[in-house]
């Protein structure tokens, strides 16, 4: 059964049948009340009647406009990477959606986790299994910034920073796609198209290089800030194996039987990526963002896929089922990896604003 969230995001947001448009229509004053509100704040900051915290370290911020589902961890995790290969020491920070931890956390100084996903949340837990540097969540970016150049860090990426006005960046990287709607709570929008004019760089996440070029035009009119081009692509399967993660290949999904796992914002991207590795994609479960799965999750899986091969998540979902006693082999995740056109030029830019050595 659909959860109320899930109503609204699949009917309320499309305009589905009179229910989707009446619902709609029901929201727009709070709608017009959110985008009054977010104009104000976003102004008192510009005049500076909020206060600005400037940090010593280097601050990138990777964001978006809309709630979810554009692809931030995935490609947050690629800069990390990217950045920390030109020799700086490199913090990845979240709020830590989910976890209960209030103050700053130290999830991983790059060895893995050091605390649990309960703690954590589940994208940071996930982002300390991939990454081999420093990974924070805190509540107040501001005081996460001070805990990662107490750890030695010379750069901090916010992932999904783009509305956290209070810390001031270096760079403003933010990432879009096709997808267009009214603002919280009638659509899935935080703020409106304009607020791009505050972005150093974007990247236009698409499902395939046909659709590209109309949806560019029409979502980016007469910006002047550099635009790429990115697409998120299966790079591998993972297996939880006594808490260890391997790596396998992807093609091991074809012509499996398969049951998908999703508790994120937008899953539909994921089920299409099963489908173009000739699965057969017998069963979904589906879960609220950032859902925390139970016995009870387990048990209805469990029963539901006794005829499946495989079952098929998220590594943010993994993160989370993996202390479930499903059948050896049985649960794998999809690694998805950004594929960005121009990337060194992306990442030169980046480096050269945040103090590091182009071209590494």
């Amino acid at each position: 059964m659909s959860t109320f969230s899930q109503q609204i995001r699949d009917v309320v947001w499309a305009r589905r049948g009179v229910a989707g448009w009446a619902g709609w229509l029901a929201l727009q004053p709070l709608s017009a009340a959110f985008g009054t509100a977010v104009a104000l704040r976003n102004l008192a900051y510009r005049v500076g009647l909020f206060r600005v915290h400037h940090a010593g370290a280097a601050v990138v911020s990777v964001g978006n406009l809309a709630v979810g589902g554009t692809g931030k961890t995935p490609l947050t995790l690629w800069l990390a990477r990217r950045l920390a290969a030109r020799g700086a020491p490199v913090a990845i920070l979240l709020r830590g959606y989910s976890g209960h931890s209030n103050g700053v956390t130290i999830v991983s100084r790059g060895a893995g986790p050091e605390v649990d996903v309960a703690a954590a949340g589940d994208e940071a837990a996930m982002l300390a299994r991939c990454f081999p540097g420093v990974v924070l969540t805190a509540r107040r970016r501001v005081a996460g910034v001070a805990a990662a150049e107490q750890l030695g860090c010379r750069v901090v990426l916010l992932d999904d920073g783009f509305q956290h006005r209070s810390l001031a960046r270096d760079f403003d990287l933010v990432l879009i796609n096709d997808r267009r709607g009214a603002l919280l709570p009638a659509g899935p929008m935080r703020e409106r198209r304009a607020a791009l004019k505050r972005a150093d760089a974007i990247v236009f996440v698409v499902k395939t290089e046909e659709d590209c070029a109309p949806h560019l035009r029409a979502a980016l009119p007469r910006l002047t800030v550099p635009v790429f081009v990115a697409r998120l692509v299966p790079k591998a399967l993972i297996e939880s194996d006594g808490g260890r993660w391997r790596q396998l290949p992807v093609g091991l999904l074809s012509g499996r039987r398969v049951a998908a796992v999703a508790g994120i914002a937008d899953p539909s991207p994921f089920y299409t990526m099963l489908r173009q590795w000739e699965t057969q994609l017998e069963e979904i479960f589906e879960f609220p963002d950032h859902h925390r799965y139970t016995g009870a999750d387990w048990q209805r899986i469990a029963r539901g896929t006794r005829n499946i091969d495989l079952i098929v998540t998220t590594e943010k979902d993994l993160v989370k089922l993996e202390s479930f006693p499903f059948a050896r082999g049985k649960l794998l995740a999809l690694r998805i990896v950004p594929e960005v056109d121009g990337a060194e030029a992306l990442v030169d830019m980046i480096a050269q604003r945040t103090g590091l050595s182009p071209g590494a």
